[in-house]
């Protein structure tokens, strides 16, 4: 097992970008069909979700879902030292080009507080079924899962996962990994 995340890192997103299109978008759609059946979606009030750049698992489907449905929708607002938070939409159409290029919300957004997230969908490179999942190394989903207790899903194609993760003591595991074949319960692996 490869313990240096930045080697990972490298290697994962080289093997995205090898992708065709019509393979990553048939993981997409398969994601997404997982999200928007599983249980812990359907129950959920409040729905934190990134939003997706080209390159990434695509949440606009489970996004567009989701606002439509009525829920509370809110999606991340980076800030500055590695600092994210959860901002309400009621639209795509609210969201502008911000950090790294990634769509995100006015900072005049209302701000949804962690402890009322029910659900929230997370970017991976990679993950293992111990629910460890590889960022891109800023550190922001950890730091935003350190305060909440909603469930926390990571959307990897399955292609990507892996056997074992490094992780650090200030890694956060997701309670599930959605992948285009399953949906899998991490906590019933460890």
């Amino acid at each position: 097992m490869c313990t240096d995340k930045k080697t990972l890192r490298g290697r994962y997103l080289a093997e995205r970008a090898s992708m065709s299109a019509e393979e990553k978008q048939a993981i997409d759609r398969g994601i997404a069909q997982n999200i928007l059946q599983s249980e812990f979606y359907q129950q959920a009030d409040c729905i934190f979700c990134y939003v997706s750049t080209a390159e990434e698992i695509d949440t606009r489907t489970v996004l567009e879902n989701a606002l439509a449905s009525g829920r509370t929708v809110c999606v991340p607002l980076c800030g500055k030292g590695g600092s994210m938070t959860a901002r309400k939409i009621t639209a795509l159409s609210e969201l502008q080009t911000g950090h790294y290029g990634i769509l995100e919300p006015s900072d005049t957004a209302p701000e949804i507080a962690p402890e009322n997230i029910n659900l929230i969908l997370a970017p991976a490179l990679s993950c293992d079924r111990k629910g460890y999942r590889l960022g891109y190394g800023g550190g922001y989903y950890d730091r935003f899962l350190s305060r909440t207790n909603a469930v926390c899903a990571a959307l990897c194609a399955s292609q990507r996962m892996s056997a074992a993760l490094p992780h650090e003591a200030f890694d956060r595991c997701c309670h599930y990994i959605i992948t285009e074949r399953e949906v899998l319960r991490t906590d019933e692996s460890r």
